[in-house]
């Protein structure tokens, strides 16, 4: 397994977890329950960990859709 992404920010890691269910890659969340229990401080990040053989895969599609949302928020 390789860490994906690290973010204390709730709706991001919300986010990814959608597109990642989306495009049926397995992924695992780590620390979520911890950084929740800390409140704001960011001393423990939340991981999303994908199989190595897929984080290539994962991070072009994270890359994709943030530019698609980049541009719809461009036309407003």
């Amino acid at each position: 397994m390789e860490t994906l992404i690290k973010s204390n920010d709730q709706i991001y890691i919300s986010w990814i977890k959608s597109i990642l269910k989306a495009h049926n890659i397995e992924y695992f969340t780590f620390d979520e329950e911890m950084s929740i229990t800390e409140g704001n401080i960011t001393a423990i990040p939340i991981r999303i960990l994908v199989n190595e053989n897929e984080l290539s895969k994962a991070l072009q599609i994270i890359k994709n859709e943030e530019k698609l949302n980049s541009a719809e928020q461009n036309k407003r």
